[in-house]
C-alpha cells in the first residue's frame, strides 16, 4: 500500500493531498504532471477528453468524419451489444472470483469518516493519536462506528457463513457470505442499521421487506432478511464484476484518462430501465453513483439496494454521496428529478477530468470551455445541462424520457468518434424530408404527436401536402388534438399565415391536466414548431431561441438539432456559423440520409471560407440516395466557382461515368454538364485538373465537346422554352470552338 507522502494533489480546484495513492478531497489519483511535480507543487492538468479525436479541434468541422469509409453507404455493420444498445460493441465482463475480493484488514480511512446524520467529519485523529473508530459525532452528538462488525467464521441467522468484509458503504460494512442451506451460494450481506436495539433492528428489517418484491435483470436479487446480534441485515446476490468506478479508476491508473463518452452512455443507457422500474413501483433508488452499477458478462446490475426507500415515505432516512445528490435532497427529500440528476452526474464523472465535483462545482456542471469533450459533443453538453438542471422542473421527467434522449447522444458521439455511421428512428419525430435546400424550413421534419386523451385526429395524415385543404378543414380558434396542431401549424408556415401558426402551436399546454405522461413531448414540441413558424416567417432570432429551447429539452433527436443549425446559419450572423456547422455536421455525421443537414453544412463552410471543404460535403450523400446526383451537382457548381478539387472531381466523375453507358436522366445530365464545366473554368483559372475527368480527356476541346452534349441532351428533355434557350446558349459558350 502507499504510503501519504504530503503531495499536494495539484488539480485545479483542489486542495487536497495524496493519501495511500488518491487524494483526500477530490479521490483521484495524481495527475502525472503532479506526481513529477517540482518543489513548488506546480502542475498541469489534462484535458477531459477520453482521448484525442483525430482531425478535430474545438469548434472545427472535420469533413474528413463525412467523406471517407462508411460515411457515404449509411450503414454500419456490428454485432448487437446488450450493454451498447446496438450502438457500441463492449466487450463481456468476467466474474472474480468471490474468494479474492475479501478485505484482509477491513478498516475505514479517517479522511473517509463522517458523521452518517450531519455529514461532519468525525473519528479523526489528533495530536499524533489516531481516530477513534467508534464514539459520537462532536456536531450533533449522533454514533458513529466504523467497526466492522462480523468476521471470517461468523454465522449469521443459522445459515450465512461470513468470509470477511467487502467494502464500507453509507449505511455501514458489506460483507460475502456463504449460504448453507442454498448450496454455499454467495451472497453479500449489507447492514440494515447501526443499531443495538433489538426491535430497532427489527423494525428496519420489517420496513425494508417490500425489497423482496423487487424483481428486475438489471437489479440485484434480494434473497432474504434477517437479524443478527441487534444488527438487521438485506441477503443479496452476489455479482462479481467490476463496478463503474473501479473500471475508472483502472483506466486513470493506466494513464487512459477518463471513461470514453461513448461506454459511459452505454453504461447508464443500460441501467436506466432498472432506475426506470423503481420509479414505476413508486421506489426512489436514492444513492446511485458509478460504486453501485456492476459489469458482470454481458450485463449490467444495479446493487446496493439499502437505500431505496418508497416515495411517499417522509419519515425513512435519506441516504445520499456529496457530489452526486441533488441540491434540493435535503429539503424536499429523494424524487423521481432527484435521482435522474444522480445519474446525470454520474456520467459527468465518468467521462470528465473533473477534481471540483465534490467541492466547488458540488451543485453545479464546470466550466464547459475547460473540458475539451463537452465542447466537442454539443448533444452531451446539453444533455448534462437538463439532466442536472438546478431546478428539477427543468430535469427529465422520467426515466424513459432521459434513456430516450442519451440513446440519441450515444449515436451522435459514437458516429462522430469513429465516423461510422449510428442511424436512429425516432419517435417523437418524422425521418428526413429529402430535400437539398440548405436554409429551408420545409426540410425540417414533423413532430410525431401521441393520441389525444380527449379529441379525435381529424387533420392529421388526410390532407398531407395540401396546406389549403388543412386550413379549410378547421375552424379559428378551434380546439384540435395534439397531432392536428401539429399538422395545421405547418400548413399554416406554409401557406404564410405565421400568426395562425403561432396560435394554434400555442395550444400544446405542458401545464394542462390533460398533458400527464407526455407534457414533455408537448413542452417540446410547442417551442420546436413556434421555432419552425419564426423560421417561416424570416424571423431567425426568434426562431433561434425557440429552437435552442426544443434542443436542450430533447438533446439526442437530430430534427432539434437541424432545426437550430438552420436559424443560426439564417441569422446570417458570422459569429453563429461556427455553431451551426457543428450541429450540422453532428446529424450529418450520425445518419448521412440527413441531407438537408449536408447542405447546411456545405452553405455554412463556403460562408466561412472554406470552399473545397464545403464542396467535399456533398459527396456524403450516401449512393443509394435519390438526391445524390443532385448533391455532387451542387458540388460541381461551387468547383465552377473555385477552386477546383480532384477529390470531389473524381467522387462526381464515378457517377457520371456509370450514367454515360446509356440515356441520362435529367439530373444525371445536369450533373455530367456542372462536372465538365467546373473542369473548364478550373483550366481558364490556370489550375491543373487530373489527365481525365468523368471518363472524358482533361483537354479544352474534349471537355468543351462533352460539356456541350450534356447541356443538350438537357435542352432536348426541357418543356419550359425559357430554360431551353438558357441551355442551348451555355451550349454554345462550351463547344470546343467557342473556347478557342
Amino acid at each position: 500500500m502507499t504510503t501519504s507522502n504530503g503531495t499536494p494533489c495539484g488539480r485545479p480546484g483542489c486542495a487536497g493531498h495524496i493519501l495511500d495513492g488518491y487524494c483526500d478531497t477530490c479521490g483521484m489519483a495524481p495527475s502525472k504532471s503532479a506526481a513529477g511535480a517540482t518543489g513548488n507543487g506546480a502542475a498541469t492538468v489534462a484535458t477531459g477528453a477520453p482521448g484525442p479525436v483525430t482531425g478535430r479541434t474545438s469548434g472545427r468541422v472535420d469533413v474528413s468524419r463525412l467523406t471517407t469509409g462508411s460515411a457515404q453507404t449509411g450503414t454500419r455493420t456490428t454485432r448487437r451489444s446488450r450493454v451498447g444498445a446496438g450502438v457500441i460493441e463492449i466487450p463481456p465482463m468476467a466474474s472474480a472470483d468471490p474468494s479474492t475480493v475479501v478485505m484482509a484488514d477491513p478498516s475505514v480511512p479517517e479522511n473517509r469518516r463522517y458523521c452518517t446524520r450531519c455529514d461532519s467529519p468525525v473519528g479523526r485523529g489528533q495530536a499524533g493519536r489516531p481516530g477513534r473508530t467508534a464514539g459520537f459525532c462532536p456536531n450533533c452528538g449522533d454514533r458513529f462506528d466504523f467497526t466492522a462488525k462480523l468476521k471470517a467464521g461468523d454465522l449469521v441467522a443459522g445459515q450465512y457463513d461470513v468470509a470477511g468484509a467487502l467494502a464500507h458503504g453509507g449505511m455501514g460494512w458489506i460483507y460475502l457470505a456463504r449460504d448453507r442451506n442454498v448450496s454455499g451460494r454467495w451472497c453479500v450481506l449489507k447492514g440494515l442499521l447501526d443499531t443495538a436495539d433489538p426491535d430497532a433492528a427489527e423494525a428496519a428489517v420489517a420496513e425494508q421487506r417490500f425489497l423482496a418484491e423487487v424483481r428486475h435483470p438489471a437489479i440485484v436479487g434480494i434473497h432474504n432478511f434477517v437479524q443478527h446480534d441487534g444488527q438487521g441485515y438485506i441477503v443479496m446476490e452476489y455479482v462479481g464484476g467490476p463496478s463503474l468506478k473501479q473500471l475508472t479508476k483502472r483506466r486513470r491508473e493506466a494513464g487512459e484518462g477518463p471513461m470514453p463518452v461513448t461506454e459511459a452512455a452505454a453504461y447508464m443507457l443500460a441501467v436506466l430501465p432498472a432506475i426506470g422500474y423503481l420509479h414505476e413501483h413508486g421506489l426512489i433508488y436514492c444513492d446511485f453513483k458509478p460504486d453501485n452499477v456492476i459489469h458482470e458478462g454481458d450485463s449490467v446490475q444495479l446493487i446496493d439496494l439499502g437505500g431505496v426507500r418508497r416515495w411517499d415515505d417522509t419519515d425513512a432516512a435519506i441516504f445520499g454521496t456529496v457530489g452526486y445528490q441533488a441540491p434540493e435532497v435535503p429539503k424536499t427529500g429523494p424524487t423521481v428529478a432527484s435521482d435522474l440528476y444522480t445519474v446525470g452526474r454520474s456520467l459527468a464523472v465518468l467521462v470528465l477530468d473533473w477534481p471540483g465535483w465534490t467541492t466547488s462545482d458540488v451543485e453545479r456542471l464546470p466550466d464547459r470551455a475547460a473540458h475539451e469533450v463537452l465542447v466537442e459533443h454539443d448533444c452531451l453538453w446539453r444533455f448534462l445541462e437538463r439532466a442536472c438542471a438546478p431546478d428539477p422542473a427543468e430535469r427529465f421527467r422520467d426515466a424513459d424520457e432521459m434513456a430516450d434522449a442519451l440513446h440519441g447522444v450515444l449515436c451522435q458521439v459514437a458516429a462522430a468518434v469513429d465516423g461510422t455511421p449510428r442511424p436512429r428512428t425516432s419517435t417523437r419525430y418524422s425521418p428526413p424530408r429529402p430535400r437539398l435546400d440548405a436554409l429551408g424550413w420545409q426540410a425540417l421534419p414533423s413532430p410525431l404527436m401521441p393520441n389525444h386523451p380527449r379529441i379525435a385526429n381529424r387533420v392529421a395524415g388526410v390532407a398531407e401536402g395540401d396546406p389549403e385543404a388543412v386550413a379549410r378543414m378547421v375552424q379559428v380558434d378551434e380546439e384540435l388534438s395534439w397531432a392536428d396542431i401539429a399538422a395545421v401549424a405547418r400548413a399554416h408556415c406554409e401557406l404564410g399565415h405565421f400568426a395562425e401558426a403561432d396560435s394554434v402551436a400555442g395550444q400544446l399546454d405542458a401545464s394542462s391536466p390533460e398533458a400527464g405522461e407526455f407534457a414533455a413531448v408537448l413542452d417540446n414540441t410547442r417551442s420546436y414548431l413556434l421555432g419552425v413558424s419564426a423560421l417561416a416567417a424570416g424571423d431567425a432570432d426568434r426562431a433561434v431561441r425557440f429552437l435552442t429551447d426544443a434542443y436542450a429539452s430533447a438533446p439526442g433527436e437530430p430534427a432539434c438539432a437541424l432545426g437550430l443549425a438552420v436559424a443560426l446559419a439564417t441569422t446570417d450572423d458570422p459569429s453563429r456559423f461556427e455553431e451551426a456547422a457543428d450541429l450540422f455536421e453532428q446529424v450529418a455525421v450520425t445518419d448521412p440520409s440527413w441531407v438537408a443537414a449536408i447542405a447546411g453544412l456545405a452553405w455554412v463552410l463556403a460562408r466561412l471560407d472554406r470552399p473545397v471543404d464545403a464542396a467535399r460535403v456533398y459527396t456524403a450523400v450516401p449512393a443509394s440516395h435519390p438526391l445524390r446526383a443532385e448533391a455532387l451537382t451542387a458540388a460541381c457548381r461551387l468547383m465552377e466557382v473555385g477552386p477546383y478539387d480532384d477529390e470531389t472531381a473524381r467522387v462526381a466523375g464515378e457517377r457520371v461515368r456509370t450514367s454515360a453507358s446509356g440515356p441520362r436522366a435529367g439530373d444525371e445530365a445536369e450533373l455530367a454538364a456542372a462536372l465538365y464545366s467546373a473542369a473548364l473554368a478550373a483550366l481558364a483559372r490556370g489550375e491543373r485538373i487530373g489527365p481525365s475527368v468523368g471518363g472524358v480527356t482533361g483537354t479544352r476541346s474534349d471537355l468543351g465537346s462533352a460539356a456541350e452534349g450534356a447541356l443538350l441532351e438537357l435542352a432536348d428533355a426541357t418543356p419550359d422554352a425559357a430554360r431551353r434557350h438558357e441551355l442551348l446558349d451555355a451550349a454554345a459558350r462550351v463547344r470546343p470552338w467557342s473556347l478557342l
